[in-house]
């Protein structure tokens, strides 16, 4: 069994994520059907059948693990589909939670190889295709996840993994890859400005959401140290340390200014 010929829904709200995701599932042969976030995701599926659903956790209106439990409590021929955790960044708890809601398993963000992506989706639904077929309730299985940074070379002045970053725009064609730059600087000039805010401010909230999208962005172009920032940053976040957020804020939004930098010269490489 391939990715080429299934029906898959991707429920993902950031635009870069939605783009990379759905260039690779197609390059793959899949027919792929986006929804913004968890709410337009139910409403594609109250009438329409898929063969996996491809699920981002944090999303607003409805988040992934509140989408997941609502289509296995369904009675419907979704309650039995498979569905996929997508997410940037996985704590022991969160893991929990993902597979409490009856997911069949988690691939980890950023996506860093096409080849493998399609490997992870089939074994999933595979396993999910075996439980059905026993007649069991939904099990969720923790995929392997690798680990989101390298050890290759990196550029000294921005943190940047070049065999990502050039793995990564060798799969687009010179067109959606100028519109994927674009997406980039904005997804990481936003964050770093609803990160100033919070800082500002004093509150964490923002800084949760603004972090989450940094980790799988600058994963996703090899900026290891910039989403090793955001990582500890979102850490911060959820445990109120306001200590390290003040001092490892100021670290995160230089090195996101030198990524801008980066992207920016790339353009028209």
């Amino acid at each position: 069994m391939t990715v080429s010929g299934l029906n898959i829904l991707l429920a993902e709200d950031n635009p870069t994520n939605q783009l990379v995701a759905v260039q690779m599932l197609e390059s793959l042969g899949a027919t792929v059907t986006l929804a913004h976030d968890g709410a337009e995701a139910l409403e594609i599926m109250q009438d329409r059948a898929f063969d996996v659903a491809l699920i981002d956790i944090e999303m607003p209106r409805l988040s992934g693990i509140d989408l997941i439990r609502t289509l296995r409590a369904d009675p419907g021929s979704n309650a039995t589909m498979p569905m996929i955790a997508l997410t940037a960044y996985v704590m022991r708890e969160h893991r929990a939670a993902i597979g409490e809601a009856g997911a069949d398993g988690i691939i980890a963000k950023p996506i860093l190889s096409i080849e493998r992506f399609g490997e992870e989706i089939i074994e999933h639904v595979n396993a999910r295709h075996a439980l059905n077929a026993q007649a069991t309730g939904p099990i969720a299985e923790d995929s392997p996840n690798e680990e989101n940074s390298t050890e290759s070379a990196s550029d000294e002045s921005a943190g940047i993994d070049h065999e990502i970053f050039e793995r990564l725009c060798a799969s687009f064609d010179e067109e959606t890859l100028k519109e994927l730059f674009l997406r980039i600087h904005g997804d990481i000039s936003g964050a770093a400005e609803r990160i100033d805010a919070s800082l500002r401010e004093g509150e964490t909230m923002e800084l949760r959401a603004a972090t989450h999208i940094l980790i799988s962005v600058a994963g996703a172009i090899g900026a290891t140290r910039l989403q090793s920032l955001a990582q500890c940053l979102n850490s911060a976040g959820h445990a109120s340390d306001i200590a390290t957020i003040e001092r490892d804020a100021p670290k995160l939004l230089i090195e996101a200014e030198r990524v801008l930098d980066f992207v920016g010269g790339s353009k028209g490489a």
